[in-house]
């Protein structure tokens, strides 16, 4: 009776703490237009990033997990257009959330990940935002203001200032040139 009783209610406690982990992080807002959160978190190679040195700049937050799997997916990508952009402007920051130092280094390494890389053990930043899961990545603008562009196949189930998943590299790269005002319509490929 006790090992019925046990079955049942792990799998009952699970689907309660997703429940609620899904009411804590807030329905989906309307970000575009709104300021993006002002923050200081620790970096993963050391000292702190804060959201005072990213303004000015067109920014990409993306929130991500060692053990997420669409997370390695977009690894290569990320790195790709940070190696592309940044020097015309592009900060993209890689949120690190619900994983060990350990792991994340391990990750970041394997990857070659060279971008910024904060730790957001406390999940502030996840919740200011409503992140859904992972990966999530965020657009914002020179005035530190979360944008949306015209919406893509991607973009149309999951809302125009941010995407949840692994990002296609085509629509990562489409998005940063818009942001930098380097395009002004999407290719399928680069």
């Amino acid at each position: 009776m006790l090992r019925l009783l046990a079955f049942a209610l792990v799998p009952g406690a699970f689907v309660v703490f997703l429940a609620f982990t899904l009411f804590r992080t807030s329905p989906d807002k309307q970000l575009e237009g709104q300021p993006a959160p002002d923050f200081e978190l620790p970096l993963l190679s050391g000292g702190r990033l804060s959201s005072g040195q990213l303004k000015g700049r067109v920014v990409v937050f993306n929130f991500w997990a060692s053990w997420c799997v669409p997370c390695r997916e977009e690894a290569p990508a990320l790195e790709a257009a940070w190696n592309k952009y940044r020097g015309d402007g592009l900060m993209l920051v890689g949120v690190n959330v619900q994983d060990s130092v350990e792991d994340a280094k391990a990750f970041v390494e394997e990857f070659g990940l060279t971008y910024p890389i904060v730790r957001d053990t406390d999940l502030k930043l996840w919740t200011r935002l409503g992140v859904r899961g992972l990966p999530e990545t965020f657009f914002v603008d020179r005035g530190y203001r979360f944008v949306a562009s015209v919406p893509t196949e991607q973009e149309a189930t999951q809302g125009a200032t941010k995407i949840l998943g692994a990002i296609d590299p085509a629509l990562l790269d489409y998005r940063i040139r818009s942001l930098l005002g380097t395009t002004s319509e999407p290719t399928g490929s680069d």
